[in-house]
């Protein structure tokens, strides 16, 4: 590529998941690569190539790894033995562009007029759940979630003066079971008590959660065993350790058609295949498969006056006296103030699918089938060769039968209260398309059925997708608006909160022109929490958390969410600045990632220090790779936020005064992000707020302020203009919430009016003793039900920011200089 200077792909690292990648040389060019922006040379513009999916059902991928000598190769796989071609067509979408978002969305956009199978994110309506605050019970349970477990994280809480508007009932709640012959008396996923020990929930079946350093020792999280102790118990505990630092070291990752990989691939389908499936079907629950449409006996339980106020306690076996249990656990969380519920399935239903020996399923004709995954796909995780779903199998129906599943599973929850759905583990489509016209044609008829059902069941568009990053899924997401970016968040794992970062932010140049990024989750009381919370604050995302019950960080989370529960959303997908869209900002030692976003007024910009770790695509592990991580400087421009300029542009003649209703519904373009101008001056001039450093500058185009980030470290600063009356020599600038990650996002409009009478009359003089210009600044403050509009004169034109407006919120006061101290009413809004 003789043109180009350095690119940026969004590539699979694994069976489920996208992570960037970047480089200059096209055999850097991973295998599997979903989405690719060139930077030409010479400030020439910005190329994107987006392979597609044809008509008849051949995926592209892009590849530089597959020939020598600089040749950047299209592969286009139906994988089904049955559908063959000698070409394919409308494989490849290019778009040009002197902006490189531009460039993505004219690219995303012919591919979404070409396949007519998926749709725009700007087309789409997103779900309520993205602007209240949430709670997922995965990281506070696992699978060991009980009714008793939900009621009480929604009530911590709550308690805090966070809460949770939705709840993700994750995982956990389903009626499965493992095969017949490892059925056992006391099953953990059933809802039965939990056997004495778990794999990890970051078992390397779904999610390789291993880290180490670069040539050094294994660390994170293993296996443990509950009960005994001693020598026995150490040496027990370092076999364990042994055994996993030579298969992540080792096995893992043994090349794709090599020698060992080739015998590995033997012994694991077919010499230990029934030992690896005895030891998941014990120890784990990728081998279990839905049993029933029901939610399981946890949930037909009432737990009794014996469950733990931390819901992991309780009585098993005592029947609700009324109704199926889960409906009576989503009334009484929504009693507690829940707005909206979803509850979690895969796209086969489990991850073992359906189970075939089960009568609560058998209407849909479950049958067992085996993935058999592209050589891009074992290229990219060879180890999904002997993955216990590959050995263990999955329980497939015909599409018509998903589609019924779907329908009765969905009435099921809906019927519950249930408003919506998160669909995991649907990348393993793409493996199980033999004999049904190929992965890609069995995700374009499993994803129709699906969105079918969500719009009659879930009205709200009420879908997460999950572990979804083929391009078999991406670009069949026709209706649904909200999609995971990243790989999951791990909490005991300290390599990858960094990795977690980038990889949303970059996966999101790709993913938001089709989906509203989903961060995932995270912990509030965790020593990454305040760096996952300034990401998904600037990330135009759903805001969610995991914490269990009484593990919270109050002071965090209300940087986030307001006492009733709302949360102030930037406007698009998060994504990062022009200025690092190129560089790898979590190994290059010296680059920050900056991530930029647009609020009704102005923007936001956030600046990380994210270096010292990486996904290793060699390892297929997360890595540290510095000990010590280095000391970076991130540059901030207003100019970072891309059409600023053009939303807030000068128009010096320009004035405005407006009726006070005119804050009330101001129009808004989310995709430009700049709202109505109200007819103000700007002059070019943006204040720019530190809202960890608390510092305010005034910036012009082309000037800048730099910030020092320690490893970890983080700043969000919020940019708007300055705005000016030239007849009456007043200038300020509405940056609002400054207790809050967002809190520009607070502003839905800026003007001037008239002030009133007794403001006129000698309550406000200049320095000769003449009444001040007879205008007062109107701000309009979002924060949920409630606004701010305060009509005075604030400063003038020569004192600067310090005479502007800066609302505090939880301080009650709002200060304009000169002028005593008054009760600030509605910034910070009562909780009910």
């Amino acid at each position: 590529m003789p043109a180009v200077s350095r690119f940026m792909a969004c590539a699979r690292c694994k069976l489920w998941w996208m992570s960037p990648c970047w480089g200059a040389d096209v055999g850097e060019i991973p295998a599997e690569t979903q989405f690719l922006l060139l930077e030409l040379k010479q400030g020439a513009g910005y190329v994107v190539l987006l392979p597609m999916i044809s008509a008849d059902g051949f995926r592209a991928t892009l590849s530089g790894h597959v020939n020598e000598g600089g040749v950047l190769s299209l592969v286009a796989e139906s994988n089904c033995s049955g559908v063959t071609t000698t070409g394919v067509s409308e494989a490849l979408a290019v778009a040009a562009a002197a902006s490189p978002f531009q460039a993505v969305e004219a690219a995303v956009g012919l591919a979404a007029k070409h396949m007519g199978t998926f749709a725009l994110r700007r087309d789409k309506v997103a779900p309520p759940v993205v602007d209240v605050f949430g709670w997922c019970t995965w990281d506070a349970f696992y699978h060991q979630v009980t009714p008793a477990g939900v009621e009480a994280g929604v009530a911590s809480l709550a308690d805090g003066g966070t809460p949770a508007r939705f709840v993700i009932i994750d995982d956990g709640w389903q009626s499965v079971q493992p095969d017949d012959i490892f059925k056992k008396k006391v099953d953990h996923i059933s809802g039965m008590p939990p056997i004495p020990w778990t794999l990890p929930p970051n078992t390397p079946a779904v999610g390789a959660a291993a880290t180490t350093s670069e040539g050094g020792s294994l660390a994170g999280e293993v296996a443990t065993a509950s009960g005994g102790g001693g020598m026995l118990a150490w040496a027990g505990a370092s076999l364990a350790r042994g055994v996993e630092a030579m298969y992540w070291h080792g096995l893992h990752a043994m090349p794709y058609a090599s020698y060992s990989w080739r015998t590995l691939r033997f012994l694991g389908q077919y010499v230990l295949a029934p030992a690896i499936r005895a030891a998941i079907s014990t120890a784990s629950c990728f081998n279990h498969r839905v049993s029933g449409i029901e939610a399981n006996v946890k949930f037909q339980d009432e737990g009794g006056a014996d469950a733990d106020a931390d819901g992991t306690g309780g009585v098993l076996g005592k029947k609700r006296k009324d109704g199926d249990g889960l409906g009576r656990v989503v009334a009484r969380i929504k009693a507690l103030g829940v707005d909206h519920v979803y509850c979690w399935h895969a796209l086969f239903g489990y991850w073992g699918g359906l189970h075939p020996g089960e009568p609560g399923v058998a209407r849909f004709g479950p049958a067992m089938k085996h993935p058999e995954h592209t050589p891009g796909v074992l290229t990219v995780e060879p180890s999904q060769a002997w993955d216990p779903i590959t050995v263990g199998g999955v329980g497939t129906a015909a599409p018509e039968q998903f589609a019924q599943f779907y329908r009765e599973l969905h009435a099921y929850l809906a019927a519950s209260g249930v408003d919506g759905i998160k669909v995991d583990g649907q990348a393993v489509v793409g493996g199980l398309g033999q004999g049904l016209g190929g992965g890609p044609a069995l995700a374009r008829k499993l994803h129709a059925a699906l969105e079918a059902s969500v719009t009659k069941h879930f009205p709200s568009n009420g879908l997460i997708n999950c572990m979804c990053h083929s391009s078999e899924n991406i670009l069949n997401f026709s209706a649904s608006a909200l999609a995971r970016v990243s790989d999951d968040f791990y909490p005991a794992n300290d390599a990858s909160h960094t990795v977690h970062i980038a990889n949303v932010a970059y996966n999101s140049v790709f993913m938001g022109e089709i989906v509203l990024p989903d961060w995932d989750m995270f912990h509030s009381k965790n020593e990454a929490g305040a760096l996952h919370a300034a990401a998904r604050a600037v990330g135009g995302c759903p805001v969610y958390v995991s914490d269990a019950p009484g593990q919270h960080d109050f002071d965090l989370l209300r940087q986030l969410v307001f006492p009733s529960g709302r949360v102030l959303r930037a406007q698009l997908p998060g994504r990062p600045t022009r200025d690092c869209l190129f560089v790898d900002v979590t190994r290059d030692a010296v680059s920050a990632l900056k991530v930029w976003n647009k609020n009704t007024r102005g923007g936001v910009v956030a600046c990380f220090n994210i270096q010292g770790a990486h996904w290793s695509r060699q390892k297929g592990i997360f890595v540290s790779h510095a000990k010590v991580p280095p000391t970076v400087v991130a540059t901030v421009r207003v100019e970072d936020i891309e059409g600023i300029m053009d939303d807030f542009s000068d128009s010096s003649e320009r004035c405005c005064r407006l009726s006070p209703d005119a804050c009330e519904d101001p129009e808004t373009d989310a995709n430009r992000g700049g709202g109505t101008q109200n007819d103000l001056d700007t002059t070019a001039l943006f204040a720019v707020a530190a809202h960890r450093t608390h510092g305010v500058q005034l910036l012009r185009p082309g000037e800048s302020v730099e910030i020092t980030l320690a490893p970890k470290e983080w700043e969000v600063y919020t940019v708007v203009p300055v705005l000016n009356l030239p007849e009456g020599g007043v200038s300020w600038s509405p940056i609002a919430l400054d207790q809050m990650f967002n809190g520009g996002g607070a502003v839905r409009a800026a003007g001037l009016l008239p002030a009133p009478p007794a403001h006129r009359k000698g309550t406000s003089t200049g320095e000769d003793g003449d009444d001040d210009d007879d205008t007062g600044g109107s701000l309009s403050l979002d924060d949920n039900r409630r606004h701010l509009s305060a009509a005075r004169p604030i400063g003038s034109c020569g004192s600067g920011i310090d005479e502007g407006v800066s609302m505090r919120r939880g301080k009650g006061r709002d200060k304009g200089e000169g002028e005593g101290e008054r009760e600030e009413e509605g910034a910070r809004e009562k909780n009910g």
